[in-house]
């Protein structure tokens, strides 16, 4: 374990040493569009919802919802849970450059921008809307390093946990229809 450790802040220095010029700004940015974007895509999809009337997108809507409402709780929770410090609490070298809460792991942004990615690329299977997603949450992910809140191992479990939650949310409510249509026929 402390010899992952050593390689968890080993990246961590490195990614925070050598942003790309000018990126600062940029990524501080990004990293403040988490939930602004989620909602607004959970927004579009109830717009869209109400002015087709369509059942598929009010559906869609519920998903996403149920999808944001989880990975708060499992955010907050393991947070709760695991109280890890942040790398600029820890490590003096780590300049905090966004705003971070109180406990590190996993990373909250992340977690919720591949959340995202995961159920808008499920729901909304092109290619012109997953690819955009994807590199905002990459982005997202990426920005949490180079800004000194996270350690790589926070974002990489807010990646992986981030994505079964985004997946098995519209995969739950799939089964669910399936088991309700069958129980009324």
């Amino acid at each position: 374990m402390v010899q992952f450790s050593t390689y968890d802040i080993a990246l961590l220095q490195w990614i925070h040493s050598h942003p790309l010029p000018y990126s600062v700004p940029f990524l501080q940015v990004i990293s403040d569009t988490t939930t602004y974007v989620s909602i607004a895509m959970v927004l579009l999809v109830l717009i869209i919802a109400l002015v087709k009337r369509s059942k598929t997108f009010r559906m869609q809507f519920f998903k996403l919802v149920t999808m944001l409402i989880i990975v708060l709780g499992v955010t907050q929770g393991l947070k709760a849970l695991i109280q890890r410090e942040r790398p600029f609490i820890t490590y003096p070298s780590i300049e905090k450059l966004s705003s971070g809460g109180d406990s590190s792991f996993p990373s909250g942004h992340t977690l919720e921008a591949f959340a995202m990615a995961a159920a808008i690329s499920m729901l909304f299977a092109r290619k012109k809307i997953i690819i955009p997603i994807y590199v905002w949450a990459i982005l997202v992910a990426y920005s949490r390093m180079a800004l000194g809140v996270h350690y790589p191992s926070d974002v990489l479990a807010g990646i992986i946990i981030g994505t079964i939650i985004g997946r098995a949310v519209p995969w739950a409510f799939g089964r669910l229809s399936i088991a309700w249509s069958k129980g009324y026929e």
